[in-house]
C-alpha cells in the first residue's frame, strides 16, 4: 500500500502508519450509508464506488 510505503516521509514509523490507515479505512468503509443520508440514489452510489472501494481499502480493514 503507498500510504504504507511512504510513510516514512512524514516521521511516521510503520505501527503509526498502520494505525492511521486502520482508522481511516473503517471511516471510509461506510461511505455507502454517509451518501445515502445525503439522498444519493443507487446510481448515483455506484458510480462513486470505485473512489471508495478498492484493494487499499480492504488491506487498510484486514479484509482480503
Amino acid at each position: 500500500m503507498l500510504a504504507l510505503d511512504v510513510a516514512g516521509y512524514f516521521e511516521l514509523d510503520a505501527a503509526q502508519a498502520r494505525e492511521i490507515a486502520v482508522l481511516v479505512g473503517k471511516a471510509v468503509s461506510r461511505w455507502r450509508d454517509e451518501v445515502a443520508r445525503y439522498g444519493l440514489n443507487k446510481a448515483e452510489i455506484g458510480r462513486m464506488a470505485s473512489a471508495f472501494e478498492h484493494d487499499d481499502l480492504h488491506l487498510a480493514i484486514g479484509r482480503q
